[in-house]
């Protein structure tokens, strides 16, 4: 960037993860964020009480104009951005497609940082795929946004490991601290003219649909690696859950969100367990499932339905051992 030079850049986000990008561009003293468009206001938490996103919220308290249409392509929006005079479009988690009308907008283009190693999980999930898939890697891609679902040519990359006991949380707090520097230094290398594009090979790239509801499910067909993997997927939302059906007919289930769990060996004697069963409610350790491949699921860090806060693994053994009994068989809830 040329001594003195301040590049205008438009910031696009909606996500809580887009709140670092957008912070570290208003901080940064080579660049102006001349706008910011994010996603309308809309009902949020038990009350469904209509309230400003994550990013809205920031922009505000930054003095920093917003834009918030349900359609972002609509050509009212379109003008706006024309006339703002803008050198660049940073997109990061906005959550609706950009048409092309925008997309040839600025000088030096529109800017996307994705959360994973393009072309490796493009899509709305890339994080929750990389965890459930068993990555041991992922990153954060910049990358020069076109008409396709993350197919762009890269500007750069940056890669962190994914530790055994990494959640979706705690793998998004590391790629932001990486990401932010990768974005300021992508947008000075292209108004210098010395970014690097390197176009990506589809036949390497892998989907990372948008999370449905019931992938959320703790599935005990599944090897209790890969539903551990599920904890940390979906933690810290939507979170994984489990049934635990009555103990009579007639009688209340209960829902419990996972929040932490533990692959261990099965105990003696009970190799032949029906994945999902329910072999221990220990005081200290908390719930024992039996899982596929000869192994079982510690159940660490619960929130069962109607708690306002999270227990112990041990806690909600002893609390809830009168009502549990050793041997249900842990599962869906029944279709209404």
């Amino acid at each position: 960037m040329s001594p003195g030079r301040v590049l205008r850049v438009v910031f696009m986000g909606s996500d809580t993860l887009s709140c670092p990008f957008l912070r570290a561009l208003a901080e940064s003293p080579d660049v102006e964020v001349a706008a910011v468009v994010t996603q309308p206001d809309r009902g949020r938490g038990r009350h469904l009480r209509v309230t400003p996103g994550p990013v809205k919220e920031l922009a505000l308290s930054l003095g920093i104009c917003v834009i918030d249409p349900p359609k972002v392509n609509e050509e009212f929006v379109v003008e706006t951005l024309a006339g703002l005079g803008i050198d660049a479009i940073v997109v990061m988690a906005y959550g609706q497609i950009v048409g092309d009308a925008i997309l040839d907008l600025p000088r030096l283009g529109c800017v996307n940082l994705h959360v994973s190693l393009l072309p490796r999980w493009r899509g709305a999930a890339p994080i929750q795929r990389a965890i459930l898939a068993g990555d041991a890697r992922t990153g954060v891609t910049a990358m020069l946004m076109d008409r396709g679902m993350d197919t762009g040519d890269t500007l750069g990359s940056v890669a962190c490991d994914i530790a055994p006991d990494d959640t979706t949380g705690s793998v998004a707090a590391k790629l932001c601290d990486a990401g932010c520097g990768l974005m300021l230094d992508t947008l000075r290398a292209l108004d210098r003219g010395d970014a690097v594009r390197v176009p990506q090979d589809g036949s390497l790239a892998t989907k990372a649909p948008k999370i449905r509801k019931e992938e959320a499910w703790l599935d005990w067909s599944l090897s209790a690696a890969e539903n551990e993997r599920k904890v940390r997927a979906f933690f810290p939302k939507p979170g994984a859950a489990t049934w635990i059906p009555p103990a009579s007919p007639g009688g209340r289930g209960l829902l419990v969100k996972v929040l932490r769990a533990r692959v261990e060996t099965l105990p003696r004697g009970m190799a032949l367990a029906l994945p999902g069963t329910l072999l221990e409610l220990d005081q200290q350790k908390g719930p024992l499932v039996a899982g596929g491949a000869g192994k079982a699921l510690r159940l660490v860090e619960v929130l069962p339905e109607g708690r306002p806060r999270p227990m112990d693994g041990g806690s909600f053994a002893n609390g809830y051992r009168a009502r549990i009994p050793i041997g249900v068989r842990l599962g869906v809830p029944p279709v209404a």
